[in-house]
């Protein structure tokens, strides 16, 4: 069953007091290293972006309303406030490694790997040669699924990651064949093999092993669909890896060159049946540990807005829903084509290649490169509108250099009317919409974060020049989509990020926020500042950004 997580969890008032551990001396430096290099815990992440209310506002003439008589929302602070839900923290302690994370990451060429001795010709992979790259997935679940005919250069990329991952599982067809050491090949055993292989791998994912390899030629896409749907069930993201040696396609060098004697004329039938990949999008991935931090530092953000009582008033009307509490789980992550296990942010929609450009980008040598490599992501604020919250991502230059997506596209008209109200209405009545239909939320206390899953997040002080409009041109959709309405799918998030940087470069175009133009409002609230433009737009500027490891892959 896929594991999903909520918009819906909250943190504990043992996160919260265990104060400022290690962010001291963060305000002093944005180079930071954190103890032991690992990521910071929920815990330190809240209290570093959710200040004591004492603290001095950063706005000048706005002050957050709280409405008193809403004894759910007052009564204790926010962010100490007994726990709702019972797994608000792991029970396990994630696993210790080093890592060392600052908020920049280094090019390939810059970070050459120690550990891959072999000879680097056509092997020019981030997981093996970039020293970033291969920390972070020694320490997180990835699952390399091979894909090519054979004598290809396969077996030289396993043995190459079996080389720098030690601890990887090679699971292949080909070991049922294989007896005293030599090679036995029994057509009529085939599928006898492919499930040894897919219960091999299904072991392997269910223990939690870091790195997973497929190790067959998956000629036709539908090969590999077992092991994409196991990578998604226990969350783990799938890398297909494609030999680019020059005879790849090349008949007669491959009938030469393949270690089990297959014969050319077979060998030419499955260079005519080679099927290209064609994901439905590319992007960075979150692992499940961050995924799970990132979330609940979320939802603390809407808990803060909730107590501005203009945006209670005015969302809560939008939303068609009367309580806090509602209000807390209106959003939920069950409509997402992925499962929702896990956290994304899109760099490119290409539909299976029917997307407009969708080929160029795919056959784009950057793209291509950057296949499994490891980015540090920066989280720079958050936008609430009654379809969506999304967190927005500011991209550094090698990461735009993978940005495909048309910052200035017009919503389709499919997406312009107000289906989360109507859709609303519809669950009027009925049980209450949690976080995930048809699967586990994350307020289910069976669930426990994967030991094998690193926490990378950090709280760091962002640079508050233009503050409020931090994003412009290209990139400046950029987002994760955290949670949507009901009826309301995830594309809806790129489209309110959007219609955010409009209204953010209109009030700076007409300067004096809030004079001109009634509807503008400005709110201070822990950590930040809660801004209106009217139109059904919230957005969130902390005072401290998010820093998390994402890997760029692609889903298929």
């Amino acid at each position: 069953m896929f594991r999903q997580y909520s918009f819906m969890e909250t943190f504990t008032q043992a996160d919260i007091s265990s104060l400022l551990v290690l962010l001291d001396n963060i305000n002093k430096s944005t180079d930071v290293e954190v103890d032991k290099e690992m990521g910071q815990t929920v815990s330190q992440i809240g209290n570093k972006l959710f200040p004591s209310q004492e603290s001095p506002s950063k706005v000048e003439d706005t002050v957050v309303e709280i409405d008193e008589t809403d004894t759910a929302a007052v009564g204790a602070s926010p962010v100490s406030s007994s726990p709702k839900y019972p797994l608000a923290t792991p029970r396990k302690h994630l696993r210790q490694t080093s890592i060392t994370r600052k908020p920049s990451e280094t090019s390939i060429s810059e970070t050459p790997s120690k550990r891959f001795k072999g000879d680097t010709t056509y092997l020019n992979f981030p997981f093996l040669l970039d020293e970033k790259t291969i920390d972070y997935i020694q320490n997180n679940k990835v699952m390399f699924i091979m894909k090519g005919l054979p004598g290809s250069g396969k077996s030289t990329i396993v043995k190459s990651i079996q080389s720098v991952y030690k601890d990887s599982v090679v699971c292949s067809a080909d070991f049922y064949f294989m007896r005293s050491g030599k090679y036995k090949f029994r057509a009529d055993k085939l599928k006898q093999a492919h499930q040894a292989c897919q219960n091999k791998a299904t072991a392997s994912a269910s223990r939690g092993m870091n790195v997973i390899i497929i190790d067959n030629t998956n000629v036709r896409n539908w090969e590999m669909k077992f092991y994409l749907h196991l990578a998604s069930e226990y969350l783990y993201v799938p890398v297909i890896v494609e030999p680019q040696t020059p005879w790849c396609r090349d008949a007669h060098e491959l009938a030469e060159r393949n270690s089990h004697g297959v014969e050319k004329s077979i060998i030419e039938q499955k260079v005519k049946s080679y099927q290209e990949v064609l994901p439905l999008y590319f992007g960075w991935f979150l692992n499940e540990a961050d995924s799970h931090s990132i979330l609940k530092i979320s939802r603390e953000w809407l808990k803060h807005c909730l107590q501005v009582k203009d945006f209670f008033k005015v969302f809560s009307a939008e939303c068609g829903l009367s309580s806090r509490e509602e209000l807390l789980t209106y959003f939920n992550r069950s409509s997402f084509v992925d499962g929702g296990g896990t956290l994304h942010a899109t760099a490119k929609f290409t539909a299976r290649g029917k997307a407009e450009d969708a080929m160029e980008y795919i056959d784009n040598p950057i793209v291509k490169e950057a296949q499994a490599q490891v980015f540090s992501m920066d989280i720079i604020g958050y936008v609430i509108t009654p379809f969506t919250i999304g967190a927005r991502i500011k991209l550094t230059p090698s990461m735009l250099q993978l940005w495909g997506n048309d910052d200035e596209e017009v919503m389709p008209e499919n997406l312009t009317g107000n289906e989360a109200k109507k859709a609303d209405k519809k669950h009027q009545g009925s049980t209450r919409l949690d976080a995930n239909e048809n699967s586990d939320s994350i307020s289910d206390p069976s669930i426990v974060i994967s030991e094998s899953c690193q926490n990378t997040v950090i709280a760091v002080p962002q640079d508050l020049t233009d503050r409020f409009c931090p994003m412009v041109g290209k990139g400046s959709r950029a987002h994760i989509t955290l949670g949507c309405a009901p009826g309301v799918k995830p594309v809806r998030t790129g489209f309110d990020m959007i219609k955010a940087v409009a209204l953010e470069q209109r009030a700076k175009e007409r300067g004096e926020f809030g004079v001109s133009n009634p509807s503008e409002q400005s709110f201070n609230v822990p950590g930040g500042v809660l801004r209106t433009y009217g139109e059904e737009c919230w957005i969130i500027y902390p005072e401290n950004k998010l820093v998390v490891s994402a890997i760029f892959s692609s889903y298929n």
